[in-house]
């Protein structure tokens, strides 16, 4: 067995209260000390990644209606065209998408068209470690993509010295299910798995009482380094439990998401947020997408919730102010081939297109659609690899050297419109002044304000009572052009609201933070 192919089947101890009884974390792991991940830097920008598990059938998601192709492929599994929701004359959203539609009108959807790699893999193991790890389809890597950048940006403070540099306030990653997901595995721990932080609390409330500050010695056996790495997955996930629980219930909610698993998820990420966590990555999935037989009203079904969860999630980020911080994408292993079969079903196929969504995202339709005539073996030939995706979500949103992390240059795509401090530490310039909603809202002890200046100004930034009465002028000066940011500490004050003022040359903004003891 592969240490990564271990680490895998050992990681949800950490977090899995309701499959694995108690003893598993308590004795399995001994006297494991309490040490936190090393974190991630303090932008408040979030990623979250809904994976579409099974083999998501692109052509009816994002329908090429304007294809005698597409209907001669599919007789009996070809959506209407009176049905389909016209994007641009040519192709459409499946009529479960209505939802998506709606944040495409908003300049808040990006469709990439064609997603896919070289030489690819139609089994759903292989397919998906290969997403996950961004590795050739002739590869094994034993790291995910998203722990290899953990590994990077924030390497244990012992080893790095940069802990300084790096916040504290919940795990740099969250798995919102049963397991921790491959893309999270790095050499260092950085994620952990909960189904319900409340749950999650309990079982870790029990368990760490009983640890001490010295760990045990790890046992002289083969799989010594493996176990020496749950061990600190697990104490790890034992010092964040209150944290979570916290932020779980200093978030809140506001509107109501539907009842679906997906739905459940995405509302534990909003409150997760909004409660002050700085976890920069969370993943979510909803699975059933081998559509195989019978595919018509199963995929309708499953399109619907995917629809309905990300549009509520967008609310409600909307009404809590986040909107800004967050963006996400959703991902399958692999597209269904072109022609039905003889099932009313679709088998595993190639290339598909790939949603991202958000308030910072570029909206809009991203590449020509796949040639439904010029096919591999029945399949789409893929426009874009998956890798540039991640490239671009690294440079743009994480702001990190993509290179780095997936050993090759891939060239991105202009989908992100971010005020952020790029990989090559170069401070991009907004194009306006801005004072963006200060982040944790609600808080405690901290919050973040983050302002940006188009051009050189002189700048105040105070606080307010919610009556008006100056509490503090946390700077006042002249400041250059470019994104800035500062933590306000609200030390000795009661719980209440608070007006945090900009004021830069003859203009004035003004967010509401609520502070929390």
């Amino acid at each position: 067995m592969r240490r990564r192919e271990f680490i895998q089947c050992l990681l949800p101890l950490a977090g899995m209260p309701l499959v694995f009884p108690m003893w598993s974390v308590a004795n399995a792991l001994g006297q494991s000390r309490l040490r936190k991940f090393a974190s991630v830097p303090d932008d408040g920008r979030v990623l979250v990644l809904v994976q579409l598990a099974g083999g998501n059938d692109g052509l009816n998601t994002i329908v090429p209606y304007g294809y005698d192709e597409y209907y001669n492929a599919r007789p009996q599994l070809a959506i209407p065209k009176p049905d389909i929701i016209d994007i641009n004359g040519e192709i459409g959203f499946h009529p479960s998408l209505l939802n998506m539609k709606k944040l495409l009108d908003n300049d808040r959807l990006a469709i990439v068209q064609g997603v896919g790699y070289p030489n690819p893999n139609r089994s759903h193991f292989k397919s998906t470690d290969i997403w996950l790890t961004a590795s050739d389809s002739d590869q094994i890597q034993e790291t995910g993509w998203l722990g290899r950048y953990f590994d990077q940006v924030c390497p244990p403070e012992e080893d790095s010295g940069t802990g300084a540099a790096c916040v504290s306030s919940g795990p740099p990653a969250i798995q919102i299910g049963l397991t921790s997901s491959l893309a999270l595995l790095g050499k260092n721990p950085r994620g952990i798995a909960l189904r319900d932080p409340l749950a999650f609390y309990n079982l870790v409330s029990k368990q760490s009482d009983s640890h001490g500050s010295d760990p045990s010695p790890v046992p002289q056996t083969t799989a010594e380094r493996e176990l020496a790495f749950l061990r600190e997955t697990a104490s790890a996930a034992f010092s964040y439990a209150d944290e979570i629980k916290n932020a779980s219930e200093l978030g809140k909610n506001t509107v109501e998401y539907p009842q679906t698993s997906l739905a459940e998820q995405l509302a534990i990420v909003a409150r997760l947020i909004a409660g002050g966590l700085s976890t920069r990555i969370y993943v979510v999935s909803i699975t059933g997408f081998d559509t195989h037989a019978n595919q018509l009203g199963t995929h309708a079904g499953l399109l619907h919730q995917v629809a309905d969860a990300i549009w509520a999630f967008q609310q409600d980020l909307d009404n809590l102010g986040l909107s800004d911080r967050v963006i996400g994408m959703c991902f399958s292993e692999f597209g269904r081939r072109v022609y039905e079969n003889a099932s009313s079903g679709t088998d595993h196929g190639t290339a598909a297109p790939m949603l991202l969504f958000g308030k910072p995202i570029k909206g809009g339709i991203y590449g020509p659609h796949p040639s439904l005539s010029d096919l591999d073996r029945g399949d789409l030939r893929f426009v874009y690899d998956f890798r540039q995706l991640y490239a671009t979500l690294l440079e743009h949103w994480l702001a990190y050297n993509s290179v780095d992390v997936l050993g090759t240059a891939y060239s991105t795509l202009p989908l992100i419109d971010a005020k952020i401090t790029g990989a090559s530490g170069r401070n991009i310039i907004p194009d306006r002044i801005y004072l963006a909603q200060n982040y944790p809202n609600p808080f405690n002890p901290a919050t973040t304000i983050e302002y940006g200046l188009p051009t050189p100004a002189e700048v105040e930034i105070s606080v307010y009572s919610i009556l008006g009465r100056r509490i503090k002028t946390l700077f006042k000066g002249h400041q250059s052009a470019g994104v800035h940011r500062m933590q306000w500490r609200p030390n000795g004050l009661p719980s209440g609201t608070y007006l945090i003022q900009l004021r830069a040359g003859n203009a004035k903004w003004v967010r509401k933070a609520r502070y929390v003891k």
